[in-house]
């Protein structure tokens, strides 16, 4: 079983806008979701840009594409004196890697982390998603005949809340999107509307 774990997830665009959802940043940037830490460069634009993962050779400066760091900082989360809504997730639950070749990003990613395969699921329309674990986390592998050449890239993410609903109606249908059943049995999914602005798809899921 690997060792590796996700620390740390980077990503751009505005703060503002992910406030919105109750993803309130600290002055350093950073938010804690469970023991994985989203760090926001309002520097970069909008999107997913790299990740920082523990446990694994801390020369490793990519995989497959993407950027990757072998070292996690371990910042002190500050008290966060946000008013308002604060979204409290319970961890990150997937993260979605997109690429062009499912077969050489997996290979990719068990070389770096030792973290094997554990099925590839045929989800139609020639898209196949590859799974395999670091820690608590699910990492995701999409391919699909409409993506482009070149590397795989970080797309998005799912995180586990207690109550999905509960979030829905506090948020309402233009900011979440109404919960319906996901994949997986028994448990249900929410998606952060596009007009938010996050600049990464985003969803919320819990057990029914």
């Amino acid at each position: 079983m690997s060792s590796a774990r996700i620390g740390e997830l980077v990503i751009g665009g505005s703060r503002a806008n992910w406030a919105q959802v109750g993803i309130n940043f600290s002055h350093d940037g950073v938010f804690a979701i469970g023991e994985v830490l989203l760090r926001i460069d309002e520097a970069l634009p909008p999107g997913m840009h790299s990740w920082a993962l523990s446990n694994i050779d801390s020369t490793v400066v990519s995989i497959d594409g993407i950027s990757t760091t072998g070292n996690v900082a371990n910042d002190r989360i500050e008290h966060n004196d946000a008013q308002g809504f604060v979204l409290t997730p319970l961890g990150v639950d997937h993260v979605v890697v997109n690429t062009p070749d499912l077969e050489r990003t997996s290979l990719a990613l068990h070389e770096a982390t030792g973290a094997e395969l554990k099925r590839i699921r045929d989800a139609g329309n020639g898209v196949r998603q590859g799974f395999h674990r670091l820690g608590d986390v699910i990492i995701e592998i999409v391919s699909a005949p409409s993506m482009p050449p070149g590397n795989a890239s970080l797309w998005g993410f799912v995180l586990n809340v207690a109550d999905v609903h509960e979030v829905a109606a506090y948020l309402g249908p233009d900011v979440l999107s109404p919960p319906k059943p996901a994949v997986q049995k028994n448990r249900l999914i929410a998606t952060f509307r596009g007009a938010v602005g996050l600049g990464v798809p985003v969803a919320l899921i819990s057990d029914i």
